[in-house]
């Protein structure tokens, strides 16, 4: 619906039902469709041949600029180029299991491929996030408060240290020309809190790559990658699991062909959709109106526990916003988390004393606060480490700094606020067990005229809910955009006595945008439970 017809609070709030902008999200919607795989290649760990698979996009042989590629046939710079990856993923497996003692106490042979140097875990950057992204948050930001709920310390962030680039191995430029990224797809399952002073060890399991390139030839090679990975404390405790996969689709130029790349950044070869011709949205007096009643409306559950058996399948938690996105955050080794990047300015906008010494820019119509460190708060801690030839923690940064232009927000940005959107409806008795998100949809590529096909890796969370079936992510975020994050309740299970709620989440803008999904599994405290530990008590 248009802005004029949007639903009044009472009928979206607190449980948030219905689709901001609805009809605005169809007249605007692209005509892209799901893109099919036929067939799927088998997948290789550490193998120099790519099986084949069939592609829905017809293939491409006769561009004057790139080679025609085949699964299992290299040219060019891939001969070469590829063989260090694999040898990697070769000397992965022939490794096997970590030793995790060996591993805590810096007595693993100096070469062990797929470890990361141990860091330590600081209280001023536990804070900074947790400050930044849900401030309201006791168990996050009191450690009297968490103490009190049986905690050693205030905890991370739930992702904190699940340090995406360390574990998702960057596609080598020598076995490559251009790179296009899409169908990022994440999951981080949780097992113990990191607390500040842990130190924190990083070990990368297993790697799969799978060809998606045509029989019949294509100017891109197309290749889906999984990789999971472990987390241990100093204790040797394992903290968490983690799976990062991306869609991988690279080219090779012919003999003499210059480079060239559609947007230039500084990653060498990168080949980007133009997310930025989704145009900018100019906040009006109407939409602050908007944006406050969703703050307004927002539900903490905080101290009060949220039992398992009061939650039932259907339910839709209460909205929650935040941004509009002045600045990203960019890549921080060592951190699953960005730094710098602003806040949400939430509890300024509605103060009436602290609202009346904001400014508003005319461009796109969002208030600030007259000094930048205000919104973007310093950073308290230098990164504690190198990326080690991850390259993407030290290359793209530039790609989300708004330089004239709007930045690219970072995957997690996204899915810090519907961390703080879970928060809110789990209470402070919750766990998130396992969370999952995802950005860069192939149909959201399609839309700004890059087709590529769905990494058979992918798990499609809007799928989850009965009235988002058809919706997909169709943009990526951007600065400038709000975080409107709904969720529904799609599950509730019991396992080894433990209870729990699966989670669909999804971001939209003020214009009704997708940009990004995700799913969320939930331990919450049960009446029964507690009930029949106190009688055999």
């Amino acid at each position: 619906m248009d802005k004029t017809q949007r639903p009044t609070a009472a009928s979206i709030l607190p449980v948030g039902s219905g689709s901001l902008a609805a009809n605005r999200v169809e007249r605007r919607r692209r005509a892209a469709k799901s893109l099919p795989l036929i067939g799927i290649a088998a997948s290789i760990l550490g193998a120099a041949l790519f099986a084949s698979a069939v592609m829905a996009e017809p293939p491409v042989r006769d561009s004057a600029e790139f080679e025609t590629l085949h699964p299992g046939v290299y040219v060019g710079k891939e001969k070469a180029g590829l063989a260090g990856y694999f040898a990697f993923f070769k000397a992965l497996q022939a490794r096997g299991p970590i030793d995790v003692q060996a591993l805590i106490h810096g007595t693993l042979p100096k070469d062990t491929p797929g470890v990361y140097p141990p860091f330590k875990v600081t209280e001023a950057m536990v804070r900074y996030d947790n400050r930044k992204y849900d401030p309201d948050n006791r168990v996050l930001n009191d450690a009297a408060y968490a103490r009190s709920l049986g905690y050693k310390d205030i905890i991370a962030y739930p992702t904190f240290v699940a340090f995406d680039d360390f574990f998702l191995k960057v596609y080598p430029l020598d076995g490559r020309d251009t790179l296009l990224t899409a169908d990022l797809n994440h999951n981080v399952t949780n097992y113990l809190p990191v607390y500040p002073g842990d130190t924190i060890h990083l070990v990368l399991n297993s790697g799969e790559v799978t060809d998606l390139t045509p029989e019949a030839g294509s100017t891109y090679r197309y290749s889906p990658s999984e990789y999971r990975g472990s987390i241990y404390n100093q204790r040797g405790e394992k903290v968490s699991d983690v799976i990062f996969r991306s869609l991988r689709s690279t080219h090779i130029y012919k003999p003499g062909m210059a480079p060239k790349v559609d947007h230039p950044s500084p990653i060498p070869g990168w080949e980007a959709p133009n997310w930025r011709q989704r145009p900018e949205h100019v906040y009006t007096d109407e939409d602050w109106a908007y944006i406050r009643n969703i703050w307004a409306h927002e539900k903490r559950q905080g101290a009060k526990p949220l039992y398992w058996e009061d939650v039932k399948v259907g339910d839709e938690p209460a909205w929650t916003a935040d941004g509009p996105v002045l600045e990203s955050v960019i890549p921080t080794v060592p951190y699953g988390m960005g730094t710098g990047g602003s806040r949400t300015l939430r509890h300024e906008i509605m103060d009436p004393a602290i609202f009346k010494t904001m400014v508003r820019r005319e461009r796109d119509g969002n208030y600030r606060m007259p000094n930048r460190q205000d919104y973007v708060p310093p950073v308290p801690d230098q990164p504690a480490g190198t990326a080690d030839g991850v390259g993407s923690a030290s290359t793209s940064a530039d790609l989300h700094k708004d330089n004239g232009q709007r930045g690219i927000l970072l995957n997690y940005v996204g899915r810090d606020f519907a961390v703080r959107h879970l928060h809110n409806w789990m209470g402070d008795r919750g766990w998130i067990s396992n969370l999952r998100w995802s950005i860069m949809d192939p149909r959201a590529l399609a839309g700004v005229g890059k087709n590529v096909p769905r990494s058979p890796y992918s798990e499609r969370f809007l799928d989850k809910v009965p009235k988002m079936q058809g919706k997909n992510v169709d943009a990526h975020g951007m600065t400038g955009d709000l975080a409107i994050v709904k969720s529904y309740v799609y599950d509730k299970f019991v396992r080894n006595g433990e209870f729990f709620v699966d989670v669909a989440w999804w971001v939209e803008t003020i214009d009704g945008y997708i940009w990004e999904e995700g799913a969320a599994t939930i331990r919450l405290p049960s009446r029964a439970a507690g009930a029949a530990s106190q009688a055999q008590g």
